[in-house]
């Protein structure tokens, strides 16, 4: 059986995907430099230990749990003061400069100018109207990277006391304010998580490295048998705990982006694995 061929848009995302880890550091001042760029010393790295875990996220060949390498993720995330740095280290990702293919139009478009937020943003708040390419430059840089979804829900799943909250039915209606001002970790003084991770069910999203295989079994588009997800690694086929709905928002939000897309309440944090 002769197989179909990819669809054009697809074969642009997977083009622009393998070009973007090249326009992570070219040009800038740490180009050449072997351990992955400049590192921004501003950056606190909290380690999670990782383990068996029974993900709220059924994906293909999965068993009822996934192991969790240990990791290191950012204890906050980055904020408008960090990416400003970065843009001094790494201009070609100022959004006068970044070439059209990983641009988008919300892309930095709140910012005062191309280099800086200006004064009437907060430079310690999440930046955000950051598309997924100009994300995962910035881990790059750090060297580091955006983390897997499976990563981020097992941090997300510890509240401040225990590294497994969700059974918790309390703790987890709270979620449902989960990207919104009212969400549990939106406010200044909100406590870290036990691993010492700040924000993870704030008022901000986060883009994953992973985001483009997030796709469900009503994304088949284009194909009766699905072929064309063949290209786009694992699919979740469906929610092992449809009551966990801190994840099952975030999953459903990013399923359905671009890597080009940009919201208001979108940021990301980075994530390192363990040496």
């Amino acid at each position: 059986m002769e197989r179909m061929s990819r669809p054009k848009p697809l074969l642009a995302l997977v083009a622009a995907l393998a070009l973007a880890p090249a326009l992570a550091v070219a040009g800038g001042p740490d180009a050449s430099a072997g351990n992955g760029g400049a590192r921004d010393g501003t950056i606190a790295w909290q380690a999670i230990a990782g383990g068996q875990f029974r993900s709220s996220v059924r994906f293909e060949e999965a068993s009822a749990t996934v192991p969790v390498a240990s990791f290191q993720l950012m204890s906050r995330p980055v904020s408008n003061a960090q990416f400003a740095a970065f843009l001094q280290r790494q201009p070609q990702w100022r959004r006068d400069r970044v070439p059209a293919v990983f641009s988008s139009p919300g892309y930095l478009g709140h910012w005062a100018t191309p280099e800086a937020p200006g004064d009437h943003l907060d430079a310690q708040a999440p930046v955000v109207h950051v598309n997924w390419y100009a994300a995962d430059a910035f881990c790059r840089d750090q060297g580091a990277r955006l983390p897997d979804f499976v990563e981020w829900e097992f941090a997300a799943a510890a509240d401040a006391t225990r590294t497994d909250a969700r059974g918790d039915r309390a703790w987890r209606m709270r979620q449902v304010n989960d990207g919104t001002p009212g969400a549990p970790d939106a406010a200044r003084d909100a406590p870290p998580n036990v691993y010492g991770v700040y924000g993870l069910h704030g008022a901000y999203w986060e883009w994953t490295g992973d985001f483009s295989s997030l796709l469900g079994e009503g994304d088949r588009r284009g194909s009766e048998d699905g072929d064309a997800l063949q290209f786009c690694g694992a699919t979740a086929l469906a929610f092992n705990d449809q009551a966990d709905y801190g994840v099952v928002k975030r999953f459903v939000l990013l399923s359905a982006l671009q890597p080009g897309a940009t919201l208001g309440n979108l940021g990301f944090r980075c994530a390192r694995s363990q040496p």
